[in-house]
């Protein structure tokens, strides 16, 4: 992670899709523009990312669009690191392109959601994917090969990505280096990805973040306890295990939710998202 002018900074990241996701549907309606309401009302202000979105691409036509309702079922936690708003995102960008037949292009929806936030170009694409620049540079890679993954948070923990970045100062973190991880995933090497996330490489925010926050301490040990290897998502709080074992996995999901854990028991993707109409 360097600091760069624009206030980001510059990192290097893989990026997995997964089966945990929200749901959009985009109903005709009568009058012209776009409406939207989300099953969590905390999330309906205009500029949750799936307006802003909407506001964006409508704006490339300059001119009044047909009417549609935009409804988001909200299912990924928010402020948890698994990408939830830019996915969404992703998915307004492409289903309003499809709904309002603009015919824009995978790489110029790429240039908006770009503009959105920096994860949003990689649920465009979707698959596995090498993120470079503040995450924005997205190179596909080999599918990982599937695996079960089980995503925990503690209860009521939300933790603000630019605070995160933000408290870095002008320090970086120690450098981890990709290219085994890398190596693994094009060799399909199951064991081989699994190692290196073992190998405590995984995540340079990692450290930072839990020294100050003791309960997600306490779930990363927990986890370990119930036989899962946690690794950090992003700037946090999600924990999430990768195995090939459907029922440690589906065990430790289960005892962990009975626990009152916010968990999630789902698989890798593996194919990618490039078509736009």
């Amino acid at each position: 992670f360097r600091p760069r002018p624009d206030g980001y900074h510059e990192l290097e990241s893989i990026l997995q899709q997964i089966s945990l996701s929200d749901f959009l549907t985009f109903i005709p309606k009568r009058t012209p523009g776009w409406q939207f309401t989300c099953t969590d009302p905390q999330l309906c202000g205009k500029d949750n990312l799936v307006c802003r979105a909407a506001r964006e691409l409508a704006g490339t036509t300059g001119k009044e669009m047909p009417g549609v309702t935009i409804t988001l079922f909200k299912n990924i936690p928010t402020g948890s690191g698994l990408g939830g708003g830019s996915s969404d995102a992703a998915t307004t960008l492409k289903g309003l392109n499809s709904f309002w037949k603009l015919g824009l292009s995978f790489q110029e929806l790429s240039r908006l959601g770009a503009f959105l936030g920096s994860d949003v170009p990689f649920f465009l694409q979707g698959g596995t994917a090498l993120a470079r620049g503040r995450g924005e540079k997205i190179t596909a890679l080999p599918h990982l090969p599937f695996m079960w993954a089980v995503l925990a948070l503690p209860p009521r923990l939300t933790i603000s990505t630019a605070s995160v970045y933000g408290s870095l100062g002008d320090s970086v973190p120690s450098p981890r280096t990709l290219g085994p991880l890398q190596e693994a995933i094009c060799r399909s090497d199951r064991k081989g990805v699994l190692e290196w996330l073992y190998s405590g490489q995984a995540n340079s925010l990692q450290p930072l973040v839990l020294a100050r926050y003791p309960r997600l301490r306490l779930l990363k040990k927990r986890m370990s306890e119930l036989g899962l290897k946690p690794v950090m998502s992003g700037s946090g709080p999600a924990l999430f295990a990768l195995s090939g074992s459907y029922p440690l996995s589906r065990g430790a999901a289960l005892t962990l939710q009975a626990e009152g854990y916010r968990v999630a028991l789902c698989w890798t993707i593996q194919e990618t998202n490039q078509h736009c109409s």
